[in-house]
């Protein structure tokens, strides 16, 4: 399953989910658990600046082992430089693989890094994150139980909805304001409600001009001088048993929804 924010995208097991989301584009921590005790931790943070590598990854390591001092635990670690990215494990209490380097696009240094209570099982998971994670991709993906879009470059997350069956993510850029929205149980819904009657009242427009194609519905609010225009596209993905809405609220003609932005 995919998993992206603010830029920069893996993938993980189906059974894992993301159990931690803090920060913004420039600095922020994620954290995708398992059902077992592995984990994926992703740290990041942006400066304009080249960094010194070596020495983040030295304090971090550092610092790891003065909390296995005091909590009288074993600590051993070690490092390997590459052309790009330097990687490191740890063993203690709590066991780690990862890999730190810097993207010259965005300025921003990830720390990615796998842990469990054994360390004999992180290699194979280190592994397939860093060979599945891009960052800096335009257009940008955001995804995360189920939704999945591919959408303009910088936006900033300004609400998120995390429930069992629903995950709705709100973005903004200056002008612009998007809702996406992931449900569950797409048959069942559609069975009961109809689709386009179910979207109407989920996205509250009860007014808009609908126009049904095999992507979709599209649905066309036009704006008044206080109001701006409001576009929205639903679709059905039988795959997934969901349905992915996107709702925008702009004037900017370029920020209009189209169907490319589902993945």
């Amino acid at each position: 399953m995919t998993f992206a924010w603010y830029g920069f995208a893996l993938e993980h097991p189906e059974d894992w989910a993301p159990v931690t989301l803090t920060g913004a584009r420039k600095e922020g921590y994620v954290r995708i658990a398992s059902p077992g005790r592995q984990s994926i931790q992703i740290r990041w943070k942006a400066s304009a600046h080249e960094v010194d590598l070596s020495s983040v990854l030295s304090n971090y390591l550092e610092k790891l082992s003065r909390d296995a001092k005091a909590a009288k635990d074993d600590f051993t670690s070690d490092i390997e430089e590459t052309s790009d990215r330097i990687r490191y494990q740890y063993s203690s209490a709590t066991c780690g693989r990862g890999a730190i380097f810097r993207s010259s696009k965005s300025g921003r240094v990830f720390f990615i890094e796998a842990i469990s209570s054994k360390a004999n099982s992180l290699l194979p998971l280190i592994n397939k994150v860093l060979d599945t994670f891009t960052m800096d991709t335009e257009p940008e993906s955001w995804a995360l139980f189920g939704l999945h879009l591919r959408l303009p470059v910088g936006l900033e997350v300004d609400k998120k909805v995390l429930q069992a069956g629903r995950t709705q993510i709100d973005l903004a850029s200056k002008k612009t304001k998007i809702e996406a929205q992931r449900w569950a149980f797409a048959e069942q819904l559609t069975a009961k409600h109809g689709l386009e009657p179910w979207a109407r009242s989920l996205l509250a427009m009860p007014n808009a001009v609908a126009e049904t194609s095999p992507l979709g519905i599209r649905f066309e609010q036009p704006g008044t001088f206080l109001r701006p225009p409001v576009a929205a596209l639903v679709t059905v993905q039988p795959e997934r048993n969901q349905i992915s809405t996107v709702k925008v609220t702009t004037r900017e003609a370029n920020w209009g929804p189209n169907w490319n932005w589902f993945a």
